[in-house]
């Protein structure tokens, strides 16, 4: 991700496309084995830059970048972009080179939806797809802001260590629930090292924000037809404990495990106590009374954890007040927001600190109305 990466201006072009087609960008994510042979994940490639669709059923769609000035025949790289998309559950891909692609090669790859740019032809089509990608403003369309970020975290073990977790455990994710349980348990790890006074720390808290939402977004979709928001509290938390956890043979297993830990003598949580399980249901329950809106929260969320090393930019406040606007944007991240800190153990300042930038930039919007 370094500023000096010949492929950049390709990066900076993608992630401003994203945003302006009202995709969630990710940039450089790994792309791992998916089956763990080793204590450490595996890297096998990564995606230059990633965007996902969130549907308002609650699913995923995911549009694959590729970036690269340099490489063989441009049908030839197609084929490895379909393999990728087909490796990760990406549904359409943009290839973005740095030299002519002929048009014989630009409609082969149509047929594995493969879109081929060659020099400087992304522009006029990302200007035709979106009338706002020219005139965009904002803080996850510029690359300037992630490099701010990574430069930051790379100073900072426990930071890089958070982001590092959200990179392996949310853009690609196909099991939210367990996904889930593994960021909640990776970044718990850190909450003495995290100060809500940095912008940096804040800037890191609202990504675990942005991906629990997005987390809350995907297992939302399964819950709302399995549960009722009628049925008792009891029969409601029990259903979220199975599916949280996959099944009750899982249940039984880890409080076999809780229960032969505890007799040595050592002190050990509860499962439910490692995701903050009362904070968890209330917040469940609150998203399922209108889980086609959680998305509105992940889009704030996206802006504002790269807005707190960013350059004030009023145009762009203005079009993130605006965004929060949207209907719930603004309740759900606060919600989601104080989960977070609940289930990471963080101090209470993180919430008011996350609260307090989002009022300020609703207030912003309103006046600017």
């Amino acid at each position: 991700m370094a500023r000096t990466d010949k492929d950049v201006g390709a990066k900076s072009q993608a992630l401003r496309f994203c945003v302006s087609s009202g995709l969630i960008p990710f940039l450089e994510v790994d792309v791992s084995s998916g089956v763990e042979l080793s204590p450490s994940p595996k890297r096998l490639t990564d995606i230059d830059v990633l965007g996902l669709a969130l549907r308002s059923d609650g699913t995923i769609s995911r549009v694959l970048f590729d970036c690269k000035s340099t490489g063989g025949p441009p049908f030839a790289r197609a084929l490895w972009l379909s393999g990728l998309m087909a490796f990760t559950g990406g549904q359409e891909g943009f290839m973005l080179m740095g030299r002519p692609a002929e048009r014989a090669h630009r409609l082969a790859a149509r047929k594995l939806n493969v879109r081929i740019f060659g020099t400087d032809t992304f522009d006029s089509y990302a200007t035709a797809s979106s009338a706002e990608y020219k005139i965009l403003r904002s803080y996850a369309g510029d690359i300037e802001n992630w490099h701010r970020v990574y430069e930051g975290a790379l100073k900072n073990p426990a930071i890089l260590s958070i982001y590092k977790s959200v990179n392996a455990e949310i853009p690609l994710c196909s099991d939210a629930p367990k996904a889930f349980r593994r960021l909640v348990a990776q970044c718990r790890e850190f909450k003495g090292e995290l100060n809500p006074v940095k912008p940096l720390h804040m800037a890191a808290f609202t990504e675990i924000v942005l991906s629990i939402s997005l987390l809350m977004n995907m297992m939302s979709a399964d819950l709302r037809n399995i549960v009722d928001l009628e049925e008792a509290e009891r029969d409601f938390a029990a259903t979220l404990r199975y599916y949280l956890w996959g099944g009750h043979e899982n249940i039984t297993t880890l409080k076999k495990i809780h229960d032969l830990i505890s007799a040595t003598g050592d002190e050990v949580e509860q499962e439910s106590a490692l995701v903050a399980w009362p904070n968890f249901v209330q917040l469940t329950r609150v998203l399922l009374d209108s889980p086609t809106q959680i998305r509105h929260a992940c889009f704030t969320l996206r802006e504002l954890s790269l807005r707190y090393l960013a350059d004030a930019d009023k145009a762009a406040d203005i079009r993130l007040g605006r965004q929060l606007l949207a209907p719930r944007a603004r309740q759900f991240a606060k919600r989601i927001g104080a989960y977070t800190a609940a289930a990471l153990k963080l101090p209470h300042d993180f919430t008011q600190e996350l609260d307090k930038q989002i009022d300020s930039l609703v207030t912003m919007a309103e006046q600017a109305s």
